[in-house]
This record gives structure tokens, sequence and C-alpha cells, in this order.
């Protein structure tokens, strides 16, 4: 009996011993995270998703990120491409926001929004995403926008090792990644190859079938030496279905292929200056066939649209950072050159004639962080841009920033913007667009005002978050039905937006995540207020996550669109340290929120597809 007792007691010391061990590894590998060497405070509230967070979401695309931010609602677009839109916003809004992966952005002339290429991004190579919002630092260069998504790659000195995962789902997609990264001698390359094909829900309109099944081909690789260079080259390609198109009653064989490749090199000198450039190139080519024919700009019926269209991207940017005893300045420079190039543009198989437009960017820029105290920073940017266009008259635009942080204790802190930014007419709005809208010329920039806060309080296990903000836009752009173009909106635009987020940790592998949004304007056209609600867990050694996004019913000309409850599920167990074995499921109650795709015929498609993924992962 006291044998046994023994042996009883040196079981439960060594699984107390091995459970303090997963403790301090689990506390290690925190204080490690990436994500916490590149966050920037300053820069806007800051909606952070770690390593563990994706993996423990099953977050496989960009997309599974973008709909749980607050304040934004997912949507479909009538070519079945996800986008994003602010509380309240129209669907015919587009949004100004940046997206990055490590120090590059993604930047398109064709669209002028990245998520149009990247929403649908397979993310297996990104190590953390980092949100800025809140009007986003000037330090961030090119056209400031309303929103900042920055992805940053796995760092191949943790990694040093090679994986394969696969996923197949409950419509017969099948998605292969290959991951290997790894160092020799002083240098550090990552490799990521991705091959998917995915298959949607069909729908039926007026007697014909919409799909927007696509093949995927993406790739990423990277070779730095630190301190000393980056090389990136990105490229992904879509080759699909164009779903309903402009019609309403498309050809089963309509097509939509986009792809986009950029190569970024950055070289760091000692002196903390940096030198980065870039040359990126877009093209988005489609055959649409429609029956009944859509409506053109001049109200005249085609049946048929074909286009080619190619873009090239070209930018220089040179940075210099000082530290002057209690200041941290940031003094940078950079040239931005768009050009476009029409290959193909018929209606009915009629070629048409379009000038090809080109439009340089020269812009100054700096940013002071001023540190009062080790309690309190004061920063400052202001930004110069020189717009050169071939089709719009050129301007000179200018944005500035203030930004007060104010750490009050141990748990209480707070941050202040003043955001004076504007938004540049896009190439689709002023010079080049699709047939069914008319170029507007006379497009004069919107101009931004804003004033946000958010006020933290924080101890080891409560996070509480409250943020509000106050934005103002002159000249906002909005959609002239009758002259089917956009245009200036006399007078001004008011918005306000409140958000409260509460995080409580059970223990370190346990943890709930709740948060709620409002948007206060006039008129809705989408979602007014939305629910997050994240639970993480692990039982043994299984990891479990569970999630549910609720949006706002709203109103478009009449047409209802109810309120959308997206409950997200997944499981993961590893069967060996080699092999992990993952399920999911995507809005299992099929409740999420609904995108009106055609109003004519009030037809309406969810925004996020009901299906169940099951994932097999190896690594080397």
């Amino acid at each position: 009996m006291k044998i046994f007792v023994l042996i009883l007691l040196f079981i439960t010391f060594a699984y107390a011993d091995e459970f303090n061990l997963d403790n301090l590894l689990k506390k290690y590998q925190d204080a490690e995270s990436l994500y916490k060497k590149t966050k920037q405070e300053n820069a806007g509230f800051l909606v952070t998703y770690s390593r563990e967070d994706l993996e423990q979401m099953q977050a496989y695309k960009l997309k599974d990120v973008l709909k749980t931010i607050r304040l934004y609602t997912m949507q479909i677009n009538n070519f079945g491409i996800s986008e994003i839109k602010t509380v309240g916003a129209s669907s015919k809004n587009l949004m100004p926001l940046k997206l990055y992966i490590d120090d590059f952005e993604i930047t398109s002339f064709i669209k002028e929004n990245p998520l149009a290429m990247y929403e649908n991004m397979d993310i297996y190579f990104i190590d953390h995403i980092e949100i800025y919002q809140g009007g986003s630092s000037i330090a961030f260069g090119n056209e400031v926008g309303s929103m900042v998504i920055r992805l940053y790659t796995k760092d191949p000195k943790k990694e040093n090792s090679k994986s394969f995962q696969i996923s197949v789902d409950s419509r017969n997609s099948v998605d292969n990644r290959i991951f290997d990264a790894g160092i020799f001698k002083d240098y550090k390359y990552l490799a990521y190859v991705d091959i998917s094909n995915e298959k949607f829900k069909k729908y039926n309109l007026n007697d014909h079938t919409l799909s927007k099944d696509l093949k995927r081909y993406q790739t990423h690789f990277k070779l730095s030496k630190e301190n000393n260079f980056d090389v990136e080259f990105n490229g992904i390609l879509n080759d699909g279905d164009s779903f309903k198109g402009f019609g309403t009653s498309p050809s089963d064989d309509n097509k939509l292929k986009k792809s986009y490749t950029n190569i970024n090199f950055t070289k760091y000198f000692t002196n903390n200056l940096k030198f980065s450039t870039s040359i990126s190139g877009e093209n988005s080519k489609a055959t649409l066939h429609d029956d009944i024919g859509f409506i053109l700009a001049d109200n005249s019926l085609a049946k048929n649209f074909d286009f080619n269209i190619h873009s090239r991207i070209y930018k220089i940017s040179l940075e210099k950072k000082i530290s002057l005893k209690k200041h941290d300045i940031l003094i940078g420079t950079q040239f931005l050159e768009k050009r476009l190039k029409i290959d193909e543009y018929k209606i009915d198989n009629k070629d048409l004639i379009l000038n090809t437009n080109k439009v340089k960017t020269y812009m100054l820029y700096f940013e002071d962080m001023y540190n009062l105290n080790e309690n309190n920073l004061l920063s400052f940017s202001g930004k110069v841009d020189n717009h050169i266009n071939t089709t719009i008259k050129n301007t000179t635009e200018y944005s500035a920033r203030l930004a007060y942080i104010n750490i009050l204790n141990d748990n209480w802190k707070y941050k202040v913007f003043l955001t004076r930014r504007y938004i540049y007419p896009s190439n689709i709005q002023n010079s080049f667009t699709m047939p069914i809208y008319n170029a507007n010329k006379n497009l004069e920039s919107a101009k931004v005002k804003m004033l946000a806060g958010e006020l933290e309080y924080k101890d080891d296990k409560y996070r509480i978050l409250f943020g509000y903000a106050y934005k103002e836009i002159d000249k906002a752009f909005i959609v002239n039905m009758f002259k089917k173009q956009y245009e200036n909106k006399d007078g001004t635009v008011y918005f306000r937006r409140a958000y409260i987020k509460s995080e409580y940790n059970f223990n370190i592998y346990n943890k709930i995540v709740a948060e709620v949004f409002k948007g206060y304007k006039k008129v809705y056209n989408s979602s007014s207020s939305g629910l997050l609600i994240q639970l993480f867990n692990k039982i043994g050694k299984f990891s479990l996550y569970n999630e549910l996004i609720y949006r706002s019913g709203y109103s478009i000309s009449n047409i209802k669109i109810d309120a959308g409850y997206d409950w997200t599920m997944s499981v993961a167990y590893p069967l060996t340290k080699q092999i992990n074995l993952k399920l999911k499921g995507e809005n299992i109650l099929d409740k999420a929120s609904k995108s009106l795709i055609d109003i004519n015929t009030e037809f309406l498609a969810p925004s996020v597809e009901s299906k169940m993924i099951m994932t097999m992962e190896y690594t080397f």
C-alpha cells in the first residue's frame, strides 16, 4: 500500500512538473513572440492576431481574419469577391485601406483596393497580423489609409523546418501548401507555395447557374541578411468563374482571371538609413456574356464584354531615423509611379479606344515622437504629396496627425489621435472605369478630419478597451445613379463610432474575447452594429476554438437584409510530433450575413460559405 501511494505521488508530481514546464514554455514563447517586436503603439488602435491565435482559429485565408474586424462587415460583390465595408457604408464605397506583407505594400492601380486581389490569399506562411485603426500613421508612407493591415511572415531562424499541409472541404475543394524556411551561413530564407482548387455553392438566377469556383496559385520567397538587406517576391493568380458579373443572365462559361506579382528590395545601412525599391504588376482579364444584356453608362444594352488590362507600379523610398535625447524622429521620401495599359476592351465584339493613365506621386513625410516622460508620449507627423496625373489636374495634398499616449499607472492607459488626411480619387473613378459607369475627370480629393480615442484597462486576467471616433468628410465620394458616375458630395458627412472589447484569461491556455461596436450616421447601407465572441481552449492535447460573429440587419432600396449570425468552430489534435490533424466548421448555422448581389431580382447570397474543412499538416 505504501509503495502504491509513493508511485501515485511520483506520477502526480511528474505530471505537475510537466504542466509547470508547459507553462514556462508557453510564457517563454509569449515573451519571444514576433508580434511583440513589430507592433507600433503610436500608429493607431491596434488589433493583433498572434501566431497562436491564427493557428487555433485555423485561419487559412486572409478573409478568415477580415470578417472578425470590428467596425467592418464582410460582403461579396457581383463577381463573388469578398469585400469588407465600414459600418453603415454603401456597397459602392471604395475602402482606402492599406495592405502590407512585411515592409512592402500591396498597391493596386486597376481596382485601387488590394483586397480585390488578396482577400482570398492563403496565410500559411504568415506569423502574425497587425491591424491599425483610428487613422493610420503617416510613417507608413504612401496614401494614408483609414485602416492598415500588416502581415508578417514567419521568422526562418525560429522555424528552421519544412512542412506540408493539405486541406479538403465539404464542397470538394483541395488546398496544398508547402513551406520551407531556415538559415545558411549569415542568410535566412523562406519559400512557400500554395496550389488550390476551390469549390463553392452554386446559385440559380434567371435559369442560369452562378459559380465562383476558382483555381488559385500563390507563392512567396524571401532572402535576407540581418541588419543588411531583404529581398522578397510575392505572386498570386486567381483563375475562375465570374459569378453574376454585370448582368442578370450570365453565361455558364464566363471567366475572370486576375494576377499580381511584386518584387521588393530593402537595404539597411548602419546609420539607421533604409532604402527600398519595388516593382509590381497586376493583370485583370475577363470574358463576360449575358443573354439578356446589361445596361451601359449611356443606357444602351450590351450582351458581351471582354477586357484585358495591365498595370505596373514602381516605388522607391528612403527613410532615416534620428534619436535626439527625448525625440525619435523619422524622415522619409518616396516616389510612386502607376501605369495602366489596356490590351483589350471590347463591347459586343467592337474595340473601344481608351486613354491609358499614368500617375506620379512625390512624397515627403516626417514623424517626431517626443517622450515627455516615461509615461507620456506625444507624436506629431506630417506629409506632403504631389500628384502628377495624365487624366485629371495635378494636385498637392497634405496630411497631418497628432497622437498622445498616456500611461496612467500599471493598469490604465489611453490614446488620443487627431488626424487630417485626404482620399485621392481612384483610377476607376476618374479615368478608367467599367462600362456601366462614366469616369469623372473633375473629381476632387475628399478631405477627412477625425478625432479618436481609446481607453484601456489591463491586469493579469482582464483586458478591457473602450474606443470612440468622430469623423467629418468634406467632398465625400458618392455615386450619382442618374449620371452613372462618382461625384463629390456637397456639404459635410459625419460619422461616429464606438466599441468595447473585453478579454479574460482563465489561464495561459484558455481565454474568452468579447467585442461589440456601434456606428452612428443618418443612412445605413450596411450593418450598423456588430458583436464578436471568441473562445480559445485547450483540453489535454486538443486545441478548441469557437467564434460567433453577429452583424445587424439593414435595408437597401426597401430590400431587407436580415441580421447575420456566423458560428465557426474548430478542433486540432497533434497525432505525433510531426503530424497535426485539424477539423473546422465555418458558418455552421448557415445564418451568416448576406450580400445583395442583384437589386432588380433581390438576389441575396451569404457572405461566408457554410462548409467543413479537414486538414492534415506534416512537419519534417
